[in-house]
């Protein structure tokens, strides 16, 4: 049995790696998409010569900070739901640095007289996550607004989550006795791999939440999570990169119109390209 914890968590690990690589890597090769107007106020496509002014990477870096830390938008269109969301993600950004924080320390520094400060934050982050992700749920259940176009797999990912962090807490008390010391010693067993026992023949409340975490990177490849990496959160939503001459975007273009129309209506006939069809439109 705990061999098969062992090897279903690292071929997750694996798993989810491969698999994040390969859908992002069909993200950068799909088609050029059509740029729509998104901007609520005043656009930078109102100005003169737009293309011309140096590009404000500060104020990208600004927007895209408020919008995945703090979750902007949520909290302009629905601050209930925002109060819950903020909850989650705070605890689970705190989880993050709980859990680096567990593994240097565990493998560089003596820990045998760790005192409770870590334990006590490692649970305040857990709580934040809980209440925050419990919250999500019952509000995507009963909000009709929310759950209106909310596939219902999504369900299921947020009752996984809850049992991971959930699993987590009760190992941590139960298993670990809320022993800072007697905790980091076992991450760095199982960091260092100095003890394969304890790998092969887990006991059941750690196997239980890294069970749960398997599953969960099992999903996160195919999770909408994944829409927010590195460049392309920017390049869909606020994809203002001018078409230069001799650019990427001009290649893409030259490539598309280039391409056979291979359907025809009132307005368009088949048989010819894409830029050939452009060369006939006369102004209006």
């Amino acid at each position: 049995m705990g061999g098969m914890v062992l090897f279903f968590f690292y071929g997750s690990i694996l798993f989810c790696v491969i698999a994040s690589v390969v859908r992002m890597t069909k993200y950068a090769r799909a088609p050029l998409h059509l740029r729509w107007e998104l901007y609520r106020e005043s656009s930078v496509y109102e100005l003169t010569d737009w293309w011309k002014s140096p590009r404000r990477f500060g104020e990208k870096l600004r927007e895209m900070t408020l919008d995945i830390l703090f979750l902007r938008e949520f909290y302009h269109r629905n601050k209930s739901f925002w109060y819950f969301l903020f909850l989650f993600h705070t605890g689970l950004y705190l989880l993050f640095l709980w859990h680096l924080w567990l593994f240097i320390t565990a493998v560089t520094l003596p820990f045998e007289s760790a005192g409770s400060r870590g334990l006590v934050f490692g649970h305040v982050a857990t709580g934040l996550s809980l209440v925050g992700g419990s919250g999500i749920l019952i509000k995507r259940i009963v909000d009709g607004e929310l759950n209106l176009h909310y596939p219902r797999t999504h369900y299921l990912k947020w009752v996984m989550i809850l049992l991971v962090l959930l699993a987590g807490f009760l190992a941590v008390v139960f298993h670990f006795d809320s022993n800072m010391p007697k905790l980091l010693r076992y991450v760095q067993v199982q960091v260092t791999f100095r003890d394969m026992e304890h790998k092969l023949y887990p006991a059941l409340a750690p196997a239980s939440h890294v069970f749960f975490v398997s599953f969960w990177l099992l999903y996160l490849p195919f999770s909408h999570i994944l829409q927010i990496s590195f460049r392309y959160y920017q390049h869909l939503r606020w994809d203002d990169v001018p078409n230069r001459k001799g650019s990427t975007i001009e290649r893409k273009v030259k490539e598309h119109l280039n391409r056979p129309i291979n359907w025809s209506a009132p307005h368009i006939q088949s048989g010819k390209r894409w830029g050939e069809v452009i060369a006939e439109v006369k102004d209006l």
